[in-house]
């Protein structure tokens, strides 16, 4: 991966191979250091802007030769748009933007000024370090010729900051090597084909990846989980050869700040064919990439991990293919999960659902959280309501998920809540069971999946993350190369640091607080 440091000398004296400065749209006033560029340049900015050749416009990338002006070889000036308008989610754009340019140019270091003078230097470095290491990300592992590393990856950059933000650009730097580091593992595991990414291979890379941490792990096998009642995802598996998995993952640290664990839950389907509600043949080669859920909850107790955070974190992780075969689920099947709630089987194709159930009836019954988050490709009906620009967020605690959305906003992963009114728990209501996998009227697929789930929470503080329509695209953005993109571990690994910092309303650690606060009073 590319080396990250950062630099507190002045940017536009230091040898590089090219210089990375941020333009803003219509500006009157350029900053001091593009005046002092331009001044080198004799004025070829100011010029080219004039002409109308630089804009200044979010993703606009221009790569200007300094002929020897200045110490760096190329000047690459970056649009980040109306500079009223600026945000964390800017510079990650821009510094995606840049970072592709730089590689397809060849070159292999760069300075970058776009966080320097920042209002809040550790997130705005953090969307930097971010930006540049997720868009140089590429999946070659069954290309027979590979790119050459060499000059085609950016070997180091440096972030330029100034002395008294040192400190906060350094926890900013940290946390965007770190969170990136996951998040690629996350899209690895998305990006592999099914052959590969098998629960045996999930669980092994699990395992591997915990032990250097110092995470625990277990994963209980079909037989085991047959034996323990998690029916629900015993059925799903049941169709298929490839041996299921139910993996547990638990990071306590020394002193950790909560008193219940906060539990992670998420979706490993390793791979969707619908069962015996089979999907049709076009796309179904992306079906890989439905353990997205679970590859989000592994980046993230990882990241937690890696960073030291002082939080006890149980994550649960479902894995297992959805086949037909002659033991597969029916339609009109009745299975008892974990919890004993029956569950009438409509649609195979609602698998998701059914091993989510038993993982959240598992991981509450099992570790008494303070707050469950589940993550997961759950719906189609997601992409109609809120295409590919927003994960749904539903959830039956309305601070955590308003909390959620907040943080979703300052990564960069946005989402945006959807209603459970009790009329949709109506949808699921079986006639010969407690509950159906699919609702019973047309439409409101994303709210009625979560609907059931709910129904495997208890009174948990829950939210449930609907990834189904963010978790790939399928051509590439600034810091999203075509793929897997690996979403949710940036999310939550920053929200499960804030709810640590500040803990939810109504918590055992909430309430002691307000008591000190009273008795201070």
């Amino acid at each position: 991966m590319t080396k990250i440091d950062l630099l507190t000398t002045d940017p536009l004296k230091k040898k590089t191979s090219a210089l990375i400065l941020g333009l803003f749209e219509d500006e009157k006033t350029p900053s001091p250091l593009v005046k002092a560029a331009d001044l080198a340049l004799g004025g070829e900015i100011a010029r080219m802007r004039k002409n109308g050749e630089l804009r200044g416009k979010a993703g606009e990338t221009t790569l200007l030769p300094t002929y020897g002006r200045l110490p760096a070889r190329y000047l690459l000036l970056a649009g980040l748009g109306k500079a009223e308008s600026l945000t964390s989610e800017s510079l990650r754009k821009a510094s995606g933007s840049a970072a592709s340019l730089l590689r397809s140019r060849n070159l292999p270091d760069a300075v970058t000024a776009l966080a320097l003078g920042s209002a809040d230097p550790a997130a705005d470095t953090e969307a930097v370090v971010e930006g540049t290491l997720l868009s140089l990300y590429r999946f070659e592992n069954y290309k027979s010729e590979k790119a050459p590393e060499g000059p085609y990856l950016l070997k180091s950059l440096s972030v330029a900051t100034d002395r008294k933000s040192e400190k906060a650009a350094e926890t900013g730097r940290i946390w965007g090597e770190t969170v990136s580091r996951n998040t690629i593992l996350a899209r690895d595991l998305g990006n592999h084909p099914a052959n590969v990414a098998t629960p045996t291979m999930i669980a092994k890379t699990a395992e591997d990846e915990a032990r250097k941490r110092g995470i625990t792990v277990l994963a209980y096998d079909r037989e085991k989980l047959e034996r323990m009642g998690l029916n629900a995802l015993v059925g799903v598996a049941k169709g298929s050869d490839e041996p299921a998995r139910l993996i547990v993952l638990e990071y306590r640290p020394e002193k950790p700040v909560n008193d219940r664990p906060f539990l992670l839950v998420g979706k490993t389907l390793t791979f969707d064919s619908g069962g015996i509600s089979l999907k049709p043949a076009d796309k179904m080669e992306l079906m890989k990439g439905d353990m997205s859920g679970g590859a989000a909850v592994l980046g993230t107790i990882l990241s937690v991990a890696d960073l030291g955070l002082p939080v006890h974190v149980v994550a649960v992780m479902p894995a297992t293919e959805n086949m037909p075969s002659g033991r597969a689920n029916k339609p009109g099947d009745v299975v008892t999960a974990y919890n004993g709630k029956t569950i009438e089987i409509i649609n195979t194709d609602a698998e998701g659902r059914l091993i989510l159930a038993d993982a959240l009836s598992f991981g509450i019954r099992t570790y008494h959280p303070a707050l469950v988050i589940d993550v997961a490709t759950l719906t189609g009906a997601v992409v109609v309501a809120l295409g590919g620009q927003a994960l749904g967020i539903l959830g039956n605690n309305e601070e955590l998920i308003e909390r959620t959305r907040k943080m979703g906003e300052e990564t960069g992963e946005r989402g945006w809540p959807l209603p459970l009114f009790e009329e949709y728990f109506e949808q699921i209501k079986s006639d010969v069971a407690d509950i159906r996998n699919t609702g019973s009227k047309g439409g409101a697929g994303t709210i009625t999946g979560a609907a059931f789930l709910h129904h495997f929470v208890d009174e948990t503080p829950w939210v449930h993350l609907d990834i189904a329509g963010t978790a790939w695209v399928d051509s590439s953005e600034p810091y999203k190369p075509k793929g897997n993109v690996g979403m949710g571990v940036r999310l939550m690994t920053h929200l499960l640091k804030d709810l640590a910092e500040h803990p939810l309303a109504g918590s055992s650690k909430a309430k002691a607080a307000g008591a000190r606060k009273a008795r201070r009073a």
